[in-house]
């Protein structure tokens, strides 16, 4: 299967690259400046240039992949516009050219998981995220708004926050107020766990929380 990963440049993107390799699929890195990501992946990757919110770019990269992986989010990368265009702009590609499979990255400080009781941990990260970084706040949410909303098997995997490296692997993944979900998770025990949702059905148009 090839995938093409968006945001392959923060932490966890990289990660998400390297359980590809691991795992032997072919990956396509979506970037703007090549010099961001490193040379050594190998003949399994392919990195693409072009602007997240050049429709001619995605289409010629999309039309090519089977999967996307967007490890694109506010919290990792700079914040600017261009990630809420760029979210729907690549939405908008994969159903042009018939790529069912997205898997991004999300926040249970955004509200749009019916099937959560925010906890009180919960709760005041949705204050603090609102209060401190409103801009955030709103790129993460038209974000999982677009892709919701589209026509497409998507799987959202939501963390509070990341620590750097990989942990023990992923120990909880569910629903605050249904199941027992941590504050944080492992960057490589995330990006694993999104890998795996590449072929896993079980949260397709569903949205996960995971954590350590």
């Amino acid at each position: 299967m090839r995938v093409t990963v968006f945001g392959a440049d923060n932490d966890i993107g990289r990660k998400v690259v390297q359980e590809l390799i691991w795992r032997g699929y072919e990956a396509l890195v979506f970037v703007s400046d090549p010099s961001t990501v490193t040379g050594t992946w190998g003949h399994r990757v392919q990195v693409v240039s072009g602007q997240l919110t050049d429709p001619v770019a995605l289409a010629a990269v999309l039309a090519r992949t089977e999967a996307v992986v967007n490890a694109l989010d506010p919290r990792l990368d700079r914040p600017g516009a261009h990630l809420v265009e760029g979210t729907a702009r690549m939405v908008a590609a994969m159903q042009d050219h018939g790529v069912p499979r997205y898997i991004g990255l999300g926040s249970p400080a955004v509200g749009l998981c019916p099937k959560e009781q925010p906890t009180p941990v919960v709760k005041a990260h949705r204050v603090l995220l609102r209060a401190l970084h409103p801009r955030v706040h709103g790129q993460m949410r038209q974000m999982m708004a677009t892709v919701t909303g589209a026509d497409l098997d998507w799987t959202i995997v939501r963390f509070l926050r990341h620590t750097p490296g990989r942990g023990r692997g992923l120990k909880y993944v569910g629903y605050f107020g249904h199941d027992d979900i941590g504050c944080s998770a492992a960057a490589g025990d995330i990006a694993a766990f999104t890998v795996t949702q590449l072929l896993d059905a079980r949260h397709v148009t569903e949205a996960p929380a995971v954590s350590n």
